[in-house]
């Protein structure tokens, strides 16, 4: 069994508050779509739990602001190379694509929104591979660089549409980069080489991890990780 409530809140909107049977803490959840849920244990007060609400405003609203972003629909998107436009078309019946160099326009019939899923689907799956070949264009040669110059040695490099990761060294010190990277700035991607590369000297986050990671980024790994958190997969 379980007791809910619904509070409206300025500046965050509706919060789904559940008492729930077998919960530990208070957990707030936002989900994909943006309502906010609130799951509390029977022995806690409600005041408590929506102070636990309201010292959170600020998280909340940055949450929701992500999920608002990521819900408008692509009309235009740029890779670090490329440019991608969509265009309304009378003369078409489907989706096409003109690609001239790196510039791509997609067309599309009056018979669809610009919010059709199947449309922004499509556009997402546009952009995906264009940033897997940029990826696989530009990564592999610049972690041989870093590796070269830094005197680093791993096994192999692969890329991946990884949305949960940006890198990651496996065991046998092989390399797995994300091809979201190309979406993050230059700097950024290095120290991404850069972590995974310490990870063929180190397997762990401890001390000394960080203190050869810092060593190579002039004394910037902690600014560039927590920079680095500053970025979201758009989709």
């Amino acid at each position: 069994m379980s007791i809910k409530k619904k509070i409206q809140y300025p500046n965050i909107g509706t919060v789904n508050y559940t008492y729930k049977k077998g919960c530990k803490r208070i957990t707030l959840r936002i989900k994909k779509e943006g309502s906010i849920h609130v799951t509390i244990p029977y022995l806690v007060k409600f005041s408590q739990a929506e102070g636990f609400v309201l010292s959170k405003k600020d998280w909340i609203i940055s949450k929701l602001n992500e999920v608002n972003q990521k819900q408008q629909p692509i009309t235009s998107f740029r890779t670090k190379f490329s440019s991608i436009k969509t265009v309304l078309s009378n003369s078409v019946s489907k989706v096409s694509v003109v690609r001239n160099n790196n510039n791509y326009t997609v067309y599309y019939p009056s018979t669809l929104s610009i919010n059709d899923d199947n449309l922004q689907s499509f556009l997402k799956k546009l952009i995906t591979e264009i940033l897997r070949k940029e990826a696989k264009n530009y990564l592999p040669k610049r972690i041989d660089y870093i590796a070269k110059r830094y005197n680093f040695s791993y096994n192999k490099v692969t890329i991946r549409n990884s949305k949960t990761r940006w890198g990651s060294c496996s065991g046998k010190n092989n390399i797995s980069l994300s091809l979201w990277l190309m979406l993050v700035p230059y700097h950024l991607i290095d120290y991404v080489i850069l972590h995974e590369l310490c990870h063929t000297k180190v397997k762990n986050h401890g001390k000394d991890f960080w203190q050869l990671l810092d060593m190579l980024c002039d004394g910037n790994a902690r600014i560039y990780s927590k920079e680095l958190k500053g970025y979201q997969i758009p989709f």
